[in-house]
């Protein structure tokens, strides 16, 4: 007997970015909050689309944007990328982008999220971009 294995279906870039134990949220007209993200382009790398992002969603330029690991959730893999922010960062909202939040780690709920959003916190995003966590550094070299 063959075991068929699925391929993920499509390549999305998820930035988590980070300042004082918060975590950004965004939220697009009459949707839930999620973390900022977008589709690769074709033949675009992952780390160049998290800036892009970054860019257009948010108008941030980050010059730090660490590649953390990839997570599988349902047919999208997802690039897992976290940019640690500054105090006097600001944020401009762009493209599509209605509305932004910082929030604690301990208040994220997977009820105030978008399902996708959601999958990603119930595997412990968390840990992976904490990375003074040795638990949290192994499993980003594995996955890199």
């Amino acid at each position: 007997m063959s075991v068929i294995k699925h391929r993920p279906t499509s390549a999305k870039v998820t930035i988590i970015c980070s300042r004082n134990d918060q975590v950004l949220l965004v939220r697009r007209k009459g949707a839930k909050w999620k973390f900022p993200s977008a589709l690769l382009a074709a033949g675009e790398s992952p780390i160049m689309a998290a800036a892009r992002e970054l860019w257009k969603a948010l108008s941030l330029h980050c010059s730090r944007l660490n590649a953390v690991g990839t997570l599988e959730v349902g047919r999208v893999l997802h690039h897992i990328f976290n940019a640690d922010l500054t105090d006097g960062c600001s944020v401009s909202l762009g493209r599509g982008i209605v509305d932004c939040k910082w929030i604690g780690w301990e208040d994220l709920s997977s009820t105030m999220l978008k399902p996708t959003a959601a999958a990603l916190l119930s595997r412990d995003l968390s840990a992976l971009v904490h990375r003074d966590d040795p638990a949290a550094l192994e499993l980003a070299s594995d996955t890199n």
